[in-house]
């Protein structure tokens, strides 16, 4: 274990002492960069950093397990937060508030490295007024086909353009293929005014180079050009700070150049083991800029004048109102020349305030539940850890006698579940918007039954309501995401949890509150015991961490097992006819039949070919092939008993079989049933097997768990 390490740094108020816990993690894995290195970057650079971010809220994107990991952005302060650091409160588009954190010392950019902090992303305001910026910040992103050499033409024709303006433009690489122009500019106009000046600009530019610059907000109309990102001028959006660092190969750092510079560079020559030399050899290439403050005035004149031409404006990003003259919000392709832009279907935003007025909470349906992604190990920290339930991900939504129930498509299940809006109803507080998981227990067994729980989803009216009698449905509760008239998606984790737990002390079955540790010993041990009640491992939940709807925000640690398998079939890819899109996989049991237990289908395209034309040797009939048609009245499980999808009515699940000669390993998390609960992996082909081997027999058999134990911890 690395041996944390205190350092020492100088700041307007003294020295400070700042913790480093992992000097020794590795942030870059192909540079062999450390923790510890970058930290030692930020006090080098200490001083034009500060310069750049000083003085402004900014977001920090973090990588807990260095850049090749799972990263999230941090808007709220981390936890633990030294109260030498200061905040300020700001509001989003949604209209919500909450504080960021101000770095406006080294050692509070230090800091930030302690909690895994790679990227700094300032907002364009100060904090004495961050509703009107005081940074006009464009982005010149080059499209494919076109690379950092068009981005550095654009920039210099850019320059001019701001030039005539009156705004003196500054220059840096974005640490990836684009470049950054800046101007300092007087804080005396709001986001949409600053908008609309880049936007402006933006035209004027792209009338001057129309070959090589595009103001299209669609990919599908850029063509090979340079994109200038005037979305990066709304509330709330930020580009990489000066200075700081990239989560790319290499290390690179944004890097303020001078204007004979950029012509010369190139975007790999800055890195935080290059940049301090650099910096200490020639200084900050934008020391002077707040000398050269401009108004904004001259470029909304630009605005104005493409107005009168009948421009007008330009999309808005996706989780912004419907403004005023904005075009649909429907890709130009897909737009229809007999519909009018107002059949269109309104910006989610503007849906949303239409769904808030008929709820009366200022959080509405539909949402996208948050994400996990997956993890080798427990993630450990500032973290709290939940069993990892196995059944249907559900946004519950209730308002007085409203209930909806979200899935995880964000599409409603309400109609398949009435004895969970029952349930809901009797337990649920008045107003409130609660993520969950809808689980169904095996009658007369203590154990998750996954199997029954899709069996839920029937459309017909009748069966739904008969199956809510004989196999009712409980709600795990883990996330709430608002209450009464509160929003609460902005709140951390920790904070959520709390009012969770406070809000449903008193719930009753089927209506559960999942156990919650902060203790990795506990979660360690609900890991090994748990999946004997059927769970599907532990989730790390961080506690700073607020809702972010459909991000991977949070970490999942699942079982992880192999099998010997055999391959038994075979279905084609849905590009070719000689590509596998699948394997058919099989064990035999006890009477040495073959069921089949899954499948097996993540390949490059290029082996899908291959295995094509391997397995043709092995291509039968159905006479002697045991999964042939006869086996449907014997009671065997085969692919062939269900030749369409319950769930595509469309999709075809016919299969071509192959003699059972192969054997395959595979990795798979835990069994539903006699099958794979999810979609198996493929590790190695066996040649040393026998097929009549694999068994179930071979398959770990987890201890069984009392799960009335797991809904009551």
């Amino acid at each position: 274990m690395a041996t944390p390490t205190t350092m020492e740094i100088d700041g307007p108020d003294g020295v400070r002492e700042v913790r480093l816990s992992s000097p020794d993690r590795i942030m870059w894995p192909g540079a062999g960069i450390t923790k510890g290195d970058l930290a030692a970057y930020m006090v080098s650079v200490g001083e034009p950093l500060v310069r750049a971010l000083g003085d402004r809220p900014v977001t920090l994107q973090r990588f807990p397990e260095g850049i090749e990991g799972e990263e999230f952005w941090s808007k709220n302060p981390p936890k633990g937060m030294p109260d030498w650091i200061r905040t300020v409160s700001c509001r989003y588009p949604s209209g919500r508030r909450h504080a960021q954190l101000v770095v406006d010392e080294p050692a509070a950019a230090v800091w930030a490295v302690q909690m895994n902090t790679v990227t700094f992303h300032p907002w364009p305001v100060r904090t004495a007024d961050n509703d009107n910026p005081d940074e006009l910040r464009i982005d010149l992103d080059p499209q494919p086909g076109r690379n950092f050499t068009d981005a550095v033409e654009a920039a210099v024709a850019l320059r001019e353009v701001l030039a005539e303006v009156g705004l003196t433009a500054w220059a840096k690489t974005s640490g990836n293929r684009g470049v950054h122009v800046f101007a300092r500019i007087t804080p005396s106009h709001e986001f949409l005014d600053v908008r609309h000046g880049v936007i402006g600009i933006a035209r004027e530019l792209e009338r001057r180079l129309p070959d090589l610059v595009t103001t299209s907000w669609w990919k599908e109309e850029r063509g090979e050009r340079v994109f200038v990102d005037f979305n990066q001028a709304c509330r709330d959006r930020t580009i990489a700070s000066a200075y700081s660092p990239r989560p790319l190969e290499g290390a690179p750092v944004s890097m303020p150049v001078s204007w004979d510079e950029l012509g010369t560079v190139a975007p790999g020559d800055f890195t935080i083991l290059t940049v301090p030399e650099i910096v200490a050899d020639r200084g900050d290439a934008w020391a002077d800029m707040d000398e050269s403050v401009g108004d904004i005035a001259p470029a909304l004149a630009l605005w104005d004048a493409d107005v009168e031409r009948g421009l007008g404006e330009l999309n808005f990003p996706p989780d912004y109102p419907k403004m005023p003259g904005e075009p649909p919000r429907v890709q130009p392709s897909k737009r229809r020349t007999d519909r009018a832009d107002e059949d269109y279907m309104k910006p989610k935003a503007e849906r949303d305030a239409d769904l808030r007025e008929q709820w009366g909470m200022p959080v509405v349906p539909p949402i996208a539940p948050m994400l996990a992604k997956p993890s080798k190990k427990l993630v450990e920290g500032d973290v709290s850890y939940e069993p990892k339930w196995d059944g249907f991900r559900s946004i519950i939504y209730r308002s007085g006698d409203q209930v909806e129930i979200g899935s995880r498509n964000e599409k409603p299940m309400t109609r398949y579940f009435p004895d969970v809006v029952e349930a809901v109803l009797a337990n649920f507080p008045d107003k409130c918007v609660v993520d969950g998981e809808i689980i169904l227990i095996r009658p007369g067994e203590d154990r998750l039954d996954f199997e029954l729980l899709q069996q839920r989803i029937h459309p017909a009216a009748s069966r739904v309501k008969k199956l809510a009698g004989e196999t009712p449905a409980s709600f795990v509760a883990f996330d709430l995401l608002s209450l009464g008239e509160r929003d609460l998606m902005g709140e951390p984790f920790e904070v959520r949890r709390a009012e969770l737990e406070k809000a449903f002390a008193t719930v009753e079955s089927p209506i559960h509150l999942t156990p919650a540790t902060r203790d990795v010993e506990q979660a360690q041990g609900w890991f090994q015991q748990f999946e004997g009640a059927g769970l599907d491992g532990v989730m790390a939940k961080p506690l700073d961490g607020t809702y972010e709807p459909d991000k991977r925000t949070m970490h999942k640690f699942k079982h992880e097992r192999t099998a010997d398998c055999v391959v038994a079939g075979y279905r084609t890819h849905k590009t070719g006819d000689d590509l596998i899109g699948s394997l058919l996989l099989g064990l035999y049991d006890d009477e040495g039949a073959l069921a089949s237990v899954g499948v097996i289908g993540a390949f490059p395209m290029a082996r899908r070919k291959e295995l094509f034309e391997e397995l043709q040797e092995l291509v039968t009939d159905f006479d002697d092939h045991p999964w042939a048609w006869a086996k449907q009245e014997e009671g065997q499980r085969t692919p062939r008993k269900g030749e369409g999808s319950r769930w595509n009515n469309g999709k075809d699940l016919s299969f071509t079989p192959l003699r059972p000669e192969r054997v395959v390993e595979v990795r798979y998390d835990h069994m539903e049933g006699v099958r794979f609960r999810h979609t198996a992996q493929f590790v190695r082909w066996r040649t040393d097997r026998d097929p009549e081997s694999c068994t179930y027999a071979q398959l770990e058999e987890p201890v069984s768990y009392d799960l009335a134990d797991v809904l009551d911890a």
